[in-house]
């Protein structure tokens, strides 16, 4: 019952994608790229680029500051036998990692709305 169920599923999920992406033999594709390139006011750019750079800069140092911080704290709770800290120690290192790769993403989304050229 449950496998006819399931091929049930597959094949109405498949005429469902087939009759979605049937169109019209004549229709033709659109281009919605924008032709305004995204470009600071005059003046700007130099102060913006200051700016982001100590952003990123002081961003990327809070990230090493908690990746020490939590590192220590494991193993002053390894040597102590103090289990809560190594317990905060270990979600320490794990919120730092979960937020250096936010950091990583955020800088390659904003790259790409500011990014040099149209695309």
């Amino acid at each position: 019952m449950a496998a006819l169920r399931a091929a049930s599923i597959v094949a109405l999920a498949v005429c469902g994608l087939v009759w979605l992406s049937a169109g019209p033999a004549t229709a033709a594709p659109v281009d919605l790229t924008a032709a305004v390139c995204p470009e600071a006011p005059p003046g700007m750019q130099t102060f913006a680029d200051d700016v982001t750079a100590w952003v990123k800069w002081g961003v990327l140092a809070l990230i090493g500051i908690g990746a020490v911080i939590s590192l220590g704290s494991i193993l002053v709770g390894r040597i102590f036998s103090h289990p809560h800290a190594s317990r905060y120690g270990a979600m320490g290192v794990a919120v730092v990692v979960m937020v250096a790769i936010t950091y990583t993403v955020i800088l390659v989304i904003l790259d790409s709305i500011t990014g040099s050229g149209c695309t």
